[in-house]
């Protein structure tokens, strides 16, 4: 399990995570919403250890995330950020391949790995193809295929990966298809945090969901329990309806059409 306890941080004076408490916990898929500026990106570097300053511990498989090497950090967890960029006319394969750079392992056994992962995600007909010649959504897919890859052994210990805003610019085909291969991950004792926008994929696909406002946990438990209207609304500061699927009872929102002088207020 991914433990974070009582994180705070603040940079130049401005708190941007106050008391943050959040669990992940392996073969699940937890999600985090919240409107820009929430703090989602923040608690998502500091789990990930790309920032290491901060109040409050974070612990990985019940070890203190400092404590952990490169090398031991990449065997436990992989991150898909924002967006990665890439200026060299590498082939989607060599890109895939970055995400075994820290694993030893026999050509053979690695090749079978990667070939598999590359199966799973559509990207295997890609392979010499150059990366940058690929569409937005394309490369998404291939940046996908790279961070699954590095935790794709099977291990006795949990590994876990971390996503920030991964459907971001992508149509809705392609955003179904990259949850719908985040929610197989967690069938390998994966765990999966994702920072999402898209509130009624969220409580699609996730099975745990933490509403963030002002750097603070608004609310947090299993997604369609969370999913009300008295939540969305105190978080994202907007008059929402709250439907039900006739088919598969999932709940999902419509927002209220909201005046221009409403939402300037909101945002205050």
């Amino acid at each position: 399990m991914i433990e974070a306890k009582h994180i705070g941080l603040s940079i130049n004076g401005k708190t941007l995570l106050n008391d943050v408490n959040l669990s992940v916990q392996p073969g699940t898929f937890t999600a985090i919403a919240g409107p820009n500026g929430a703090g989602k990106s923040s608690l998502l570097k500091i789990l990930s250890h790309e920032l290491t300053h901060y109040k409050g511990e974070v612990r990985i498989n019940d070890v203190v995330a400092s404590s952990y090497s490169v090398a031991q950090l990449s065997a436990v967890r992989a991150v898909l950020p924002q967006h990665s960029h890439v200026q060299f006319p590498f082939t989607v394969k060599q890109i895939v391949e970055m995400g075994r750079q820290h694993f030893k392992t026999t050509s053979k056994n690695n090749d079978a790995l990667l070939e598999e992962v590359m199966e799973l995600t559509g990207v295997v007909d890609w392979a010499n193809r150059n990366y940058l010649t690929l569409s937005g959504g394309e490369q998404q897919r291939v940046q996908l295929t790279r961070v699954l890859a590095q935790v794709w052994d099977q291990k006795t210990f949990p590994r876990y990966v971390l996503l920030d805003e991964p459907t971001s610019s992508l149509d809705i085909a392609q955003q179904q298809l990259i949850f719908s291969l985040v929610k197989k991950a967690c069938e390998r004792n994966i765990g999966v945090l994702a920072v999402v926008h898209d509130l009624n994929q969220a409580v699609q696909f996730a099975d745990h969901l933490y509403f963030m406002r002002n750097g603070a946990v608004v609310a947090q438990g299993e997604s369609k329990t969370v999913f009300t209207k008295p939540i969305i609304e105190e978080t994202f500061c907007c008059r929402v309806n709250v439907y039900h699927d006739p088919c598969t009872n999932c709940p999902y929102i419509v927002p209220e059409r909201t005046t221009l002088s409403t939402l300037k207020t909101a945002s205050v």
